[in-house]
């Protein structure tokens, strides 16, 4: 089987299990451990777990890997396991002792809510924390700061970015253990945090696609959600795998464990692809459980046997080639598809001429002939027509196109 070791983070696979009601309290975390991850955020006190979980449009379509999303929920609100640092410490202890050693246990530190509350000297009680944890037993810790609602913080005028800096910096110089940073891509540019952290010293970096949302029913006294709850979902895998690929793009090679919309293995596989080392597990891990994150890990690791990917590390990045293609490579991938486009005629024996492809064509591209779709000379081949076809009467083998000019050896 391929080889999912980490070595910038020295765990056994990609997959962190990120701090949530699936990492709250020791039974919590041993119960996820069974899934094998490579590590495991304990979630820290002081904030609570939040209520259940409203998962639209259903948990199954979540468990598919299909469009879902997902924010906390109406309902008795999980209390804090541990009500101060010295029981938080005794359940890392508890837990580091019984967890398999192969799992990594990182301890979650303070809370972004923390830094707006006025009359609290945050600073010094996250050094405290973070100097108490590593004495109990934690491999790393977790600086949490993506916490949605960073928008209503304060106000926009303080600067976020060098209190990003500012802290890693503390807690850099009162432990030896890694310090991680988890981060918000909300209300901030997600580059510059990142960029904070790093000139910070954080020995790894977490960006979390991660919101607050408004979500109701029209039936508005029937909605499950809660307002401006912590809102995610599949719709933020491509925002996650974009922030993670600007980040490669912009030269930083610090060690990424990105989160976001990662339903599946699928997903898991888009975010390593784009350029981060890991990836984190939030609401598949809470909403489903311990056997959602092993056939996710079991999927994953077949699919990279099936197409050779030898380890991590072959993998990592792959997609970046995207960005770089030479001008000639995506002129000619341009090309082939329009053409395509252009001379591919609607199948007659498909189509139900329901006038669709001409409602999207800006350029008098498409006919109605007897009740039937047809091509006109003023044709230009950019493909609207075919993306609305309901039925597949107008339909070409897009991806095989594209990829026909790698497979003629003009690689990237």
């Amino acid at each position: 089987m391929a080889d999912l070791y980490v070595k910038e983070f020295d765990m056994i696979n990609p997959f962190v299990i990120a701090s949530s009601p699936a990492t709250q309290g020791v039974y919590a975390v041993l119960k996820s451990a069974k899934s094998l991850p490579g590590a495991i955020v304990m979630r820290n006190f002081g904030h609570g777990a939040g209520g259940g979980s409203y998962t639209t449009p259903s948990v199954d379509a979540m468990s598919k890997g299909m469009p879902a999303s997902q924010i906390h929920a109406v309902g008795t609100q999980i209390k804090d396991f541990f009500s101060n640092l010295e029981e938080y410490c005794e359940g890392v202890s508890k837990t580091r002792k019984k967890m398999p050693k192969e799992v990594k246990l990182w301890a979650s530190v303070g809370h972004f809510s923390d830094t707006v509350n006025s009359g609290i000297s945050w600073e010094t009680e996250w050094a405290r924390q973070a100097k108490e944890l590593e004495l109990a037993g934690a491999d790393a810790l977790e600086l949490h700061f993506n916490t949605p609602g960073v928008s209503t913080a304060r106000n926009r005028v303080y600067d976020f970015y060098r209190m990003i800096y500012n802290t890693i910096k503390l807690i850099k110089n009162v432990v030896k253990i890694p310090v991680m940073v988890k981060l918000p891509v909300e209300a901030c540019d997600p580059l510059r945090a990142i960029e904070a952290a790093v000139f910070g010293g954080a020995d790894g970096i977490g960006p979390t696609a991660r919101w607050k949302g408004f979500v109701f029913d029209l039936d508005w006294e029937k909605t499950q959600a809660r307002p401006g709850s912590g809102y995610g979902g599949s719709q933020a895998l491509p925002i996650a795998c974009y922030v993670t690929a600007e980040t490669r793009m912009n030269g930083i090679k610090t060690p990424m464990y990105t989160g976001g919309g990662v339903y599946s293995w699928e997903a898991a596989a888009k975010i390593i692809m784009s350029g981060s080392q890991c990836v984190q597990l939030g609401t598949v891990a809470c909403c489903i459980g311990p056997r959602a994150v092993s056939e996710l890990i079991k999927g994953f690791n077949n699919w990279m046997d099936q197409k050779g990917y030898k380890d991590i590390e072959s993998l990592r990045g792959e997609a970046l080639q995207l960005f770089n293609l030479p001008k000639v490579t995506s002129d000619e991938r341009t090309k082939r598809l329009g053409k395509a486009y252009k001379v591919t005629e609607p199948d007659k024996n498909l189509c139900i001429g329901c006038g669709k492809c001409i409602d999207a064509c800006w350029f008098e591209g498409m006919n109605l002939t007897d009740g039937l779709a047809e091509k006109t000379k003023k044709c230009i081949g950019c493909g609207y027509c075919f993306q609305v076809c309901p039925t597949g009467a107008l339909k070409v083998q897009a991806g095989e196109i594209l990829a026909s000019p790698f497979d003629e050896g003009k690689q990237v």
